[in-house]
């Protein structure tokens, strides 16, 4: 035996039987590149540094996401809503900030509705938001419009509202 297999095993034999001779015989080749001619030593070739995974751009901040938190706010300043249930929505300034302003100015007869929102994210864990608040006086048919400016980040895996203003 010659030690050879497959393919060159079969073609050693046709010779020795004569059906073909070696100058008709394909020639094989060692391929260079992926072969080692015999004796060769491959060494691997190190393998490239594989890239930093690509971040992709978050989504654009979804307006229904941050439309009921905002809601609540209102909900809180017209009276409809306990102050408690501020307590996981809000950032500390902003708690106080509504406590001050019910003491002040109690929600007598005032209704605030939310009519649009619009978001943007200016940085990773951060949302702005914009909106129009609808304000209604009890017993007064006509309502007032009014501009909406607030900021969210991300704390704690959750959503802060850490800037809440309603601009008159």
């Amino acid at each position: 035996m010659s030690g050879l297999d497959g393919p060159a095993a079969l073609l050693g034999e046709k010779i020795r039987q004569g059906e073909t001779t070696p100058l008709t015989a394909p020639t094989l080749r060692p391929l260079h590149t992926y072969e080692p001619i015999r004796g060769q030593i491959l060494k691997p070739a190190p393998r490239p540094t594989p890239a930093p995974p690509v971040v992709q751009p978050q989504a654009a901040p979804d307006n229904a996401q941050f439309t009921p938190m905002v809601t609540k706010i209102l909900e809180v300043l017209d009276g409809r809503r306990p102050l408690g249930h501020l307590t996981a929505l809000v950032a500390e300034s902003v708690y106080q900030a509504t406590v001050t302003r019910l003491r002040t100015t109690p929600p007598v007869g005032i209704r605030y509705q939310l009519s649009s929102i619009h978001c943007s994210q200016p940085a990773v864990e951060v949302v702005e938001a914009c909106g129009l608040v609808e304000t209604a006086h009890h017993g007064v048919r006509e309502r007032r419009a009014h501009a909406l400016a607030c900021r969210f980040e991300l704390r704690d895996g959750r959503w802060c509202c850490v800037y809440f203003r309603i601009l008159r």
